[in-house]
């Protein structure tokens, strides 16, 4: 959270995001947060029932499974858009500020490739549980939901990523001289 804050502070909005974020969190933050209030319950419920009632509750092992998935995947397009991914910059302090957005640049496209990668492996995946009827043992989950989810989140991070590769950030960049070291 820090990292985020330090670049925003003081700092008007960035205009590419502008229509995008409030979007992405009234859909997929909302939905981020119900899955960790869900994975909150589950746990609660289970760890009474289990320690105060012998009772623990069916399938929490793999409710848990479930929306932990689901909750990496609705946040990668947030983290992706708020540009809160680690980086590692060992050298952008010996590159002048234009070389610096190449890299920028360089860096947001190749993420993007990636996640794309992993988008169309995901549903490729997916396509396969759909057609196989896969579901999870315990509770008939449909694990090819899952896997949907999961490429239209890769998916959709691609295209930001994509985005800011086209519009690497310019000004909006901290000044190296107030960054953390860690």
């Amino acid at each position: 959270m820090a990292h985020h804050d330090r670049h925003t502070l003081g700092r008007p909005p960035d205009p590419r995001g502008a229509a995008l974020r409030p979007w992405l969190e009234r859909t997929l933050g909302v939905f981020a947060a119900l899955i960790l209030f869900a994975l909150v319950a589950v746990t609660c419920i289970d760890v009474i029932g289990r320690y105060f009632l012998n009772a623990p509750l069916r399938g929490a092992f793999e409710m848990t499974e479930v929306l932990v998935a689901a909750l990496v995947f609705a946040a990668l397009p947030l983290t992706t858009e708020r540009r809160e991914h680690v980086e590692v910059d060992l050298l952008s302090a010996a590159f002048p500020p234009r070389m610096d957005r190449i890299v920028a640049a360089g860096a947001s496209f190749f993420s993007a490739a990636l996640l794309a990668t992993f988008a169309w492996r995901l549903a490729t995946q997916a396509t396969r549980l759909s057609q196989d009827g896969a579901v999870t043992n315990a509770l008939g989950i449909p694990l090819a939901a899952i896997g949907w989810f999961a490429a239209a989140s890769c998916l959709l991070s691609a295209a930001i990523a994509a985005l800011y590769g086209a519009l690497p950030p310019g000004d909006d960049r901290p000044s190296r001289a107030g960054e953390d070291p860690l």
